[in-house]
């Protein structure tokens, strides 16, 4: 199966779905969720709202994005803290090794 991705400068790739897939980055879940935004207040700030049949389904797509989303930005933050973590040892190792000398 193949998804298409935006790249940094807008355009679109193919990527394929799997175990070698990159995660996203922190800036394309928020433009993933920016879109949806977008796309959501077009739809009930139009002049005249008429409900659609595939309303209910595609509400439901977007709750279900949105929970997936924010799992999805607890990862990268957790990810992100141990990233930090790690740092910070280095550095305070490297701070260790040149008091001792």
């Amino acid at each position: 199966m193949q998804d298409s991705e935006t790249t940094e400068n807008g355009g679109s790739r193919g990527t394929h779905s799997g175990k070698n897939a990159e995660p996203l980055t922190r800036d394309q879940v928020l433009r993933l969720s920016s879109q949806t935004i977008r796309q959501l207040h077009k739809r009930v700030s139009a002049q005249r709202f008429k409900e659609q049949g595939s309303d209910s389904a595609k509400l439901a797509h977007v709750r279900a994005l949105v929970q997936v989303l924010q799992v999805y930005g607890g990862l990268l933050k957790d990810n992100e803290l141990t990233e930090l973590e790690k740092r910070i040892t280095e550095l305070e190792k490297q701070k260790e090794d040149r008091n001792r000398t």
